[in-house]
């Protein structure tokens, strides 16, 4: 599979997050530069489990650029960077379904019944017209503040068939049903039943998309949303089912849309049904970075504002990447990232101490002084110089604003919203499954690596002493500690259990 270290610079583009596979390539978030535009960017992978050539792949990029659906993300180009084909299409704006579930949001009835209408309605157009589709996962249907719908073009080449549509069909239901309000708000009985309806149907049979149309209607008139004017053939019971029977259908659906759709986006941990509805067991959850953006979560910090903060700890696999960027840029571009006031900024090298020994076991999944580390462990060893010149480079979109090490007030603002960070002696950072706030997405303050902030200041106390580098947080060996706090005297001081986590500003 083609997998690179994140950010990553290929053609015009920066690609900075991973968001799966697809039916013939791998998808990305990518930063278009020269344009202030973000774009999912497929790149066609000749070693796809399904064996798509490339001329199908090719041949869908010229079906969806072909298609004029305002709900569907427009196709920019299909082009080659480093001897890969790819295309580029719009990125969508709002929040995906997934990325709902995944903090425990809920859609409210107007917005639920929009997602159905225009599910359907573009299946429906699909069936109509004979186009082929590939199944959309909850992590590609979007909708935006104001409940408009989009979605990523997913329509192929080839011979249409029934079987996308059914399937679609069961897993919009299934997608819904994570996603429903808990009883007490008007209309959740009956989305939930609607939800359940689709991933079934009436009477076990599946209903056609004109169907779910008429029902949806029906519920608007159920609730008031629209006149009464119109006689329906079906309707939405206002009792629910048992919730036994409520779960079973839920993991039945489950199961058919994993078995029965094999050209569905896959993008492993998160897609799974009953962990996105617990909320207070543990260990419930680990983490899931793969669909956020940037891997940053915007969060307002008290006596601080909204700010940018990232959801984890820089990683080993992310670190190794700046510094193959750093082996090859010319003394002034050094200079420009490096801080003012380092002393050896045209010479650092930015290698921390023990390197090789510890890229070489994280490649491995192996032990680094007797701890297990993977390419997503925290990086270590890190200098404050280090990483003040890591957030420097980092890529960001035009007329954003750069990245920065936290100042200590915003450290400690945003470990104190930490509610479900019990700590872990775990140092992947996708492994964490008790250092996982599940609130806020964020994980990593209560263990993994003590982190450098910007903040320079005495130790209250030991006055006489001069004022040192603040360091916040737990670590591995001293896990479920948020409030920790040191003072260290020296910019170039490195430890097995240092590394840093970045934040911006927002716009």
């Amino acid at each position: 599979m083609i997998q690179f270290e994140l950010p990553h610079s290929f053609g015009d583009y920066t690609l900075v997050a991973y968001l799966g596979t697809t039916r013939g390539g791998v998808l990305y978030q990518g930063i278009q530069q020269g344009m202030d535009r973000s774009v999912f960017l497929e790149i066609f992978d000749e070693d796809n489990p399904l064996g798509v050539p490339l001329d199908d792949f090719l041949a869908e990029a010229r079906v969806r650029a072909g298609m004029n659906v305002p709900v569907l993300g427009a196709v920019y180009e299909a082009a080659q960077a480093e001897g890969l084909w790819f295309i580029t299409s719009e990125y969508l704006p709002g929040q995906s379904l997934q990325a709902m579930a995944d903090k425990g949001e809920t859609l409210g009835v107007r917005e639920f019944l929009k997602v159905i209408d225009s599910v359907a309605k573009l299946c429906d157009r699909f069936d109509t017209k004979g186009i082929l589709f590939d199944v959309l996962p909850a992590s590609l249907i979007f909708v935006t503040d104001k409940g408009n719908v989009r979605m990523y073009n997913t329509s192929l080449s080839g011979q249409w068939t029934p079987e996308p549509s059914n399937s679609q069909m069961i897993a919009l239901g299934y997608m819904l049903a994570q996603v429903v309000p808990t009883q007490g708000v008007a209309g959740a009985t009956r989305m939930a039943t609607f939800a359940e309806w689709m991933m079934q149907g009436k009477s076990g049979n599946l209903k056609s998309w004109e169907q779910v149309l008429e029902t949806g209607e029906y519920l608007r008139e159920q609730l008031g949303l629209v006149p009464k004017v119109t006689t329906h053939r079906y309707t939405v019971p206002t009792e629910p089912a048992s919730p036994m029977k409520k779960w079973g259908i839920i993991g039945a659906a489950a199961v058919a849309v994993i078995v029965g759709v094999c050209v569905v986006l896959t993008n492993g941990a998160g897609e799974g049904g009953a962990s996105a509805t617990v909320k207070d067991e543990r260990p419930a959850r680990y983490p899931d970075f793969s669909r956020s953006d940037h891997n940053e979560v915007l969060l307002s910090v008290p006596n601080v504002g909204q700010i940018y903060v990232g959801a984890h700890e820089v990683t080993i696999e992310a670190y190794h990447n700046f510094l193959k960027q750093w082996g090859k840029m010319m003394p002034e571009r050094k200079e420009k990232f490096s801080h003012p006031d380092q002393p050896d900024k045209l010479s650092a090298t930015h290698k921390p101490k023990d390197w090789e020994a510890m890229l070489r076991a994280a490649r491995k999944n192996g032990t680094w002084q007797g701890k297990p580390i993977t390419m997503r462990s925290p990086v270590m060893n890190i200098t404050w110089w280090d990483a003040y010149a890591f957030a420097s480079w980092k890529p960001v979109a035009p007329n954003t604003p750069h990245y920065r090490l936290p100042t200590m007030e915003e450290w400690q603002g945003i470990a104190a919203q930490m509610k479900h960070e019990a700590g872990d002696k775990t140092t992947a950072i996708d492994q964490y499954c008790r250092d996982y706030d599940w609130d806020t997405g964020i994980c990593g303050m209560a263990s993994g690596v003590m982190e450098w902030t910007s903040t320079i200041a005495k130790n209250p106390a030991r006055l006489k002493e001069p004022a040192g580098v603040v360091v916040c947080g737990g670590d591995r060996d001293n896990p479920g500690v948020k409030d920790r706090v040191q003072y260290l005297m020296n910019k170039d001081e490195c430890r097995p259990n240092l590394g840093f986590r970045l934040v911006r500003d927002k716009k």
